[in-house]
Parts: structure tokens; C-alpha cells; sequence
């Protein structure tokens, strides 16, 4: 959810201009950042996904920090932000903190509604406020965000959460809407035009850790907003 009151770089005008060329590296890629699933059992994400198996099969649900297999089931649902976050504190400050323990302190500051289950998803200002306040971290969510701007945060060695749809896991596919789900976008290489992320619901590992895409491809799935983030 949007909301330009709230610490949110409101760009049109720079996108009708276009950017101006910076000069960046050819290739750039955050290595060995952790990869976590927002199902704590990544191996059973297209079987919790294909409504297969419910999440609260998933015999790993208590690691995520819920008290009930429904409060797991609900954030799981929910918590691909989350599961962004928790990838980004493990690499930057090499802690491993619950998923759930992360959602519940972001909500404190607004970024969820409550119950989650009836949550839009991830509100970007409170969002940047619980990510200083709470984790060290500076974020900028920014509006629009184009591909050059990713581009360049990484040459800067920033890490972008991405708004995109959750069809990405499938490149071939044609989703009907671009965003509703969050990734981390870790990588670039201008030679190859691709972006290289973590998926936090990719039903493989293949398209859950350094998944690679397109530039053509990607805007498919892109919404065109995100959070660019450093430490």
C-alpha cells in the first residue's frame, strides 16, 4: 500500500525527463546472502501454493515465531517483506530473526493492518520508520522506481525490495496485474540484461535463490515501486 505522506519519493517528473546516465560497473551481485522462504519449509512452497497441503502441514511452522498453526498459516501468506527483511538482517548483521517476530514489530508501526489475513500487504512508509528504528537499516520507498534506478542503487551496494507479481516464479507466464508480492533483488549484469533475486515464494531453488531474469521480462511482472535499502 502507498501512501506519499509517509517518507515516499514521489518521481514523476524525473520519470518524464529520464534519468541521467551514471556510470556503473557492467556487472554487480550481493553474494552469499541467505535465502529464507516466507514458508519456513522452502521445499514445500508449491505444495502449500497448489493448495496440495495447507501451510499448517508445513512441520516447520514453529520456527517462524507463531504461536498457532493459524497465526502461521496467516503470516506466511503474508510475509514476503518479511521474508526480505529477515534475508537482509542475516546477511547485514548476521542475525536470524523469526519471520513473525519481524511482521508483528513492523505492524507496531503500521506497516501491516491487523488481522494480516485482511491485510494489503506491506505499507511502505511505516515500513522505512521500522527499518531505522528497529534494524539499523536506511530505506527509501520509492515511486516510481525504474530499472536504471535499480541498476544504480546496486552499483552503490544497496539491495532493492521489488514490488512485482508472484507469477514471476514462471517467466514464461503473462500475469494480469504487475505487483502483490515482494523480492530482493540482489544483482545485475548489463552484458547479459539480467537482474538476479531471491524469491521468498520461488517453488524451486532454481527460482528462490539468485533466480535470474530478463530486463524484458521482469518489467512484465514489475509494478514499477519498491524499497531501496542500505546499512
Amino acid at each position: 500500500m502507498i501512501n506519499a505522506k509517509q517518507n515516499i519519493r514521489v518521481a514523476l517528473k524525473r520519470a518524464r525527463r529520464g534519468l541521467k546516465k551514471r556510470s556503473v560497473p557492467r556487472t554487480f551481485l550481493h553474494e552469499d546472502v541467505p535465502y529464507f522462504s516466507q514458508w519456513e519449509s522452502p521445499e514445500l512452497v508449491e505444495r502449500i501454493l497448489t493448495k496440495e497441503i495447507a501451510a499448517d502441514q508445513d512441520p516447520n511452522w514453529r520456527q517462524s515465531g507463531a504461536e498457532t498453526k493459524e497465526e502461521y498459516e496467516a503470516w506466511s501468506a503474508s510475509g514476503c517483506g518479511m521474508a526480505c527483511t529477515k534475508m537482509l538482517v542475516a546477511h547485514l548483521w548476521n542475525r536470524e530473526v523469526p519471520l513473525i517476530e519481524l511482521g508483528k514489530k513492523c505492524a507496531e508501526y503500521g506497516g501491516y493492518t491487523l488481522p494480516v489475513e485482511e491485510s494489503v500487504g506491506l505499507i511502505y512508509g511505516p515500513y522505512v520508520r521500522f527499518a531505522k528504528q528497529e534494524l539499523g537499516l536506511t530505506a527509501e520507498a520509492v515511486i516510481p522506481l525504474l530499472i536504471d534506478e535499480i541498476i544504480e542503487a546496486l552499483a552503490t551496494d544497496k539491495y532493492i525490495i521489488a514490488s512485482v507479481s508472484p507469477r514471476i516464479r514462471h517467466v514464461s507466464d503473462k500475469p494480469a496485474s504487475k505487483g502483490g508480492h515482494l523480492v530482493l533483488v540482489l544483482g545485475y549484469d548489463l552484458d547479459t540484461q539480467l537482474l538476479y533475486f531471491h524469491n521468498p515464494s520461488g517453488f524451486v531453488k532454481e527460482t528462490q535463490e539468485y533466480a535470474s531474469i530478463s530486463f524484458k521480462d521482469f518489467k512484465k511482472f514489475f509494478g514499477g515501486r519498491g524499497i531501496i535499502v542500505s546499512n
